[in-house]
């Protein structure tokens, strides 16, 4: 008999069908992830992980917009009906100031079930941070920070492996280079909830904690036991993310084809099998590769980057027209994949008239229908067209899909 656990959280990115024309879908069926920050290191999140796409990608290494332009740049996003996402390194970055800029910021979108409704952790800000600035000295101030601007949710993204007794294993055999600790994650956890503790019940955290899903440490056997281990935690939400080799650094870890079919029955396992003290929730960065196990809704899986899904990146301002109209400027890219900044699919421009400064988004309509025609036509066979888009564009090697390796998940110590 299944346990009755919550039910599984995806993320949303839009349902209109693909063969909707680009120039019928509305801004207010549009997301865009607005990256206002990409610097990482001691301001910031205090790490400078491998694998970071912030950090693998030299369109977005160490840029960001002027942070008293952010602002105006989302408010103007926004008064044309996208729904757009304030994100950077971490929530926590320069002592709290992004959110004091943004208010309670979500940094994109779940949801559960048939009908999309969204899940706890879209009802008040949820603050996305490595762990680090909550080990500072400062930590009680950050985290009164979040209360006072409205934060209900602190995402922590999780690298350990857990051993057969339910102990994070040494950090020194975690393959991934770079990142914060599982050990160390403990403790902000331990931090967080003695402050909960000291605080109304209302403005209490709850915690989402991301887990990066590699040949390190899939299998059912290393699911469950990241089940029971946050199980003791006193965690709100656990979300599986598939590795990506942004950089080329890691290609051993990539989860092969039939790997990622069986991650998702694995997934399903779990949900039905093992009591869960927490919402499980899987991302779309799976794929669709054996998405049906999960019974999610049909759109799942097959993203709507490029179509209903943007981000747009820090880029050189360039002066592209002067007259009576105003000085039309352009001051960002906009790409489809929000991980690979790829392909590049229009441009964010400020127009200055007078004493008045607009924003909008000039998509390539053009560009966006000849990717989506290669979708249609099966160039990307994946709902996650990410890793074949950058094999594609020798941004990563081809691995073999039936290439198979020792576990590391049973070899490291």
């Amino acid at each position: 008999m299944s346990v009755q656990n919550a039910p599984i959280s995806y993320d949303f990115h839009g349902d209109i069908p693909f063969s909707t024309p680009f120039k019928d879908i509305k801004p207010d069926d549009i997301h865009i992830y607005l990256d206002l920050d990409t610097k990482v290191g001691k301001n910031t999140c205090g790490q400078k992980c491998a694998h970071c796409w912030f950090v693998n990608y030299e369109k977005v290494y160490d840029k960001s917009f002027a942070m008293e332009e952010g602002p105006r740049i989302l408010e103007g996003l926004r008064s044309h009906g996208y729904h757009v996402y304030p994100r950077y390194v971490d929530s926590f970055a320069y002592d709290g100031e992004f959110m004091n800029l943004y208010g309670p910021a979500n940094n994109r979108e779940f949801r559960q079930e048939l009908d999309h409704t969204p899940t706890a952790t879209m009802e008040k800000g949820d603050a996305w941070t490595s762990g680090r600035p909550l080990l500072a000295d400062n930590w009680r101030e950050l985290l009164d920070r979040a209360v006072e601007n409205g934060y209900g949710t602190i995402s922590i993204t999780y690298h350990g492996v857990i051993d057969d007794n339910l102990r994070v294993r040494n950090h020194r055999t975690y393959p991934i280079k770079g990142v914060f600790s599982g050990a160390d994650t403990e403790e902000v956890l331990r931090r967080i909830a003695e402050y909960n503790e000291g605080i109304a019940p209302e403005d209490a955290f709850r915690v989402n904690i991301g887990v990066t899903i590699g040949r390190h440490n899939h299998g059912r056997t290393s699911l469950e036991r990241y089940a029971h281990y946050f199980n003791k935690l006193g965690v709100a939400t656990v979300r599986f993310n598939n590795f990506t080799d942004h950089g080329n650094r890691h290609p051993e870890l990539r989860l092969s084809r039939e790997e990622v079919e069986q991650a998702y029955r694995d997934f399903k396992w779990l949900h039905e099998t093992v009591p869960l003290n927490f919402q499980l929730g899987v991302s779309e960065d799976f794929g669709t590769f054996g998405i049906k196990a999960m019974g999610f809704p049909g759109h799942v899986g097959w993203c709507r980057a490029g179509r209903q899904l943007f981000a747009a990146i820090p880029a050189q301002e360039e002066v592209l027209s002067e007259g009576p109209e105003g000085r039309r400027e352009k001051i960002g890219d906009i790409v489809g994949c929000v991980n690979t900044f790829e392909p590049h699919l229009g441009i964010l421009t400020r127009t200055v008239t007078g004493d008045v400064t607009t924003y909008d988004v000039e998509f390539d309509h053009d560009g966006i229908e000849a990717f989506t025609a290669k979708r249609l036509a099966g160039t990307y066979k994946d709902g996650c067209f990410a890793t074949e888009l950058s094999e594609e564009l020798g941004l990563i090697s081809r691995v073999p899909e039936r290439r198979r390796l020792p576990l590391l998940t049973d070899s490291a110590s």
